[in-house]
């Protein structure tokens, strides 16, 4: 997986996490070290992301929407994942659909 798209779609987990939710979507995926790790947390340019609760909404170059976990880092990052291909494409070129304040929670 070329190392540009996992950096972008890291950003994109970082800086456009929709739908969050209370509680975290575990990895069911076998891990070399043992259980896995719960939540999964990364670090992207030094900031903390916990992955698992919310999801990613791209715009495909259709106009038709691309939503995903925002697990799906970890999918790919751990488990050499390939995402489609209309998804590698929004996710490098950054068309994330905002999410809109009466989405955001209230906790």
């Amino acid at each position: 997986m070329p190392t540009e798209f996992v950096h972008a779609l890291a950003a994109l987990c970082r800086d456009n996490s929709s739908n969050c939710m209370r509680g975290w979507q575990s990895c069911t995926l076998p891990h070399p070290e043992g259980r896995p790790p719960y939540p999964v947390v990364v670090s992207v340019d030094g900031t903390e992301v916990t992955l698992g609760s919310a999801e990613i909404r791209l715009l495909a170059r259709d106009g038709r929407w691309l939503i995903a976990p925002n697990l799906v880092l970890h999918y790919v990052a751990a488990h050499g994942y390939l995402p489609p291909g209309e998804f590698i494409e929004a996710v490098m070129a950054r068309r994330a659909i905002p999410e809109r304040p009466s989405e955001r929670p209230w906790f």
